[in-house]
């Protein structure tokens, strides 16, 4: 398992004979919704962290002590390394003649702390089941709506209104997840937040990459001038694996007779495959009609004096090859 920022930072501490020292001075919020806050001192440095519980915020006062080390050239390694977040410009200074203007507003930093995130990983590590979000409420004129999602877990629920729906999402999630976390404090110990919330993020990133992965092969898979690559690990007999694809294609073989190139075409559209066509020789010469099923692996052509020749011979391999049922996997 990854090792936290209170770890790394110790260690990195121990071998620069210096100890990083740690104090609570504040706590904030009801007691049920508590808020804590972490002074971390080393070489010099001083940064406060706050989170939900000690434990967390000892653990982002550590993640934080880590970065501003980082910046000052002391190598830290991943993903700690990671650059502070830049300071807002400081007010001008006043004068007798002059009252102090007040500086730009920083920008609000993004809320790195999903409570969806949170509630996810809670309850995949404890193996609670999946959380359900649902709509229930939508009010108010359409320059003022109010959104109500209802987060539900088990027999367990929570609700909350906020102007956008993404908003009341996470009010509700960190509704739910407050209330487990509450009354499963002892069983759920030592579940990490910050940990949780690294995990939910490297899945977040390996979705989007994958999903990315998946569009990009059906935009190239599917186009007309897509390349043909074969698959060295693929029997013939053992290209059309499913049973539905198989029984679509010999419903359309059964079809009433007509004409070849007819038939051929329907059954390809039940295959999803792609139909190429084409005659070889000179025009002064008796030409040779090439008919090709794209794409199959491997590549599957048919030949024939009269195109009428070449789809009779590709449906005649066809009927052959669908009619086969795969063979089982020989034990090794």
């Amino acid at each position: 398992m990854m090792k936290t920022a209170v770890t790394v930072l110790q260690e990195m501490m121990i071998k620069m004979c210096e100890v990083p020292k740690y104090e609570c001075i504040a706590q904030s919020g009801p007691q049920h919704q508590a808020t804590f806050e972490y002074r971390c001192e080393a070489r010099g440095v001083v940064v406060c962290g706050r989170a939900r519980s000690k434990k967390e915020a000892k653990q982002e006062a550590a993640r934080l002590m880590l970065q501003q080390l980082h910046a000052r050239g002391v190598p830290v390694p991943a993903p700690y390394a990671t650059p502070p977040p830049r300071a807002a410009s400081p007010a001008a200074p006043a004068s007798p003649e002059r009252p102090a203007l007040p500086g730009p507003a920083a920008p609000a930093a993004p809320d790195a702390r999903s409570s969806v995130a949170l509630l996810r990983e809670l309850c995949e590590e404890y193996r609670l089941g999946e959380v359900q979000y649902e709509l229930v409420g939508d009010t108010g004129p359409p320059h003022l709506r109010h959104f109500t999602v209802r987060a539900a877990l088990g027999l367990h629920q929570r609700s909350a209104t906020a102007t956008t729906k993404k908003q009341a999402r996470q009010q509700a999630a960190e509704q739910l997840y407050t209330y487990l976390r509450e009354n499963l404090a002892r069983l759920t110990r030592d579940f990490v937040e910050e940990e949780a919330l690294q995990r939910a993020q490297e899945k977040s990133i390996l979705r989007a990459r994958t999903d990315e992965a998946l569009e990009r092969y059906a935009e190239l898979a599917g186009a007309d001038d897509a390349p043909w690559r074969p698959d060295l690990g693929q029997r013939v007999a053992h290209y059309h694996l499913g049973e539905d694809t198989c029984a679509r294609g010999l419903q359309a073989l059964a079809e009433p007779q007509e004409a070849p190139e007819r038939a051929l075409r329907r059954v390809c559209d039940e295959l999803g495959l792609r139909l190429e066509t084409l005659a070889l020789g000179a025009a002064d010469t008796e030409s040779v009609s090439v008919v090709r099923l794209a794409s199959t692996s491997p590549a599957l052509s048919f030949a024939g004096p009269t195109a009428a020749a070449a789809a009779t011979a590709a449906l005649r391999y066809l009927r052959r090859t669908l009619a086969e049922q795969p063979a089982a996997p020989q034990p090794h």
